[in-house]
């Protein structure tokens, strides 16, 4: 994959990630039930920042999480 590609994976991801926050704002302020919406688009999202991200970096982010989780 290149490397325009990977960067656009990795800018949608978060563009929808943050959409993600901003949508658990709205439901923490006016108890609007979107829970259906909010995973669908954190697991899309979540899916484009493991496209974008190099291999490098995906080990390096496992065993960060690996080493927080296992204390």
């Amino acid at each position: 994959m290149n490397n325009e590609l990977k960067g656009m994976c990795l800018f949608l991801g978060l563009l929808g990630l943050t959409y993600v926050a901003l949508l658990l704002l709205l439901v923490l302020f006016t108890g609007v039930k979107i829970a259906k919406s909010i995973v669908f688009i954190s697991i899309f999202s979540s899916a484009l920042l493991t496209f974008g991200l190099s291999s490098q970096v995906k080990t390096r982010l496992v065993s960060y999480f690996q080493t927080l989780f296992t204390k």
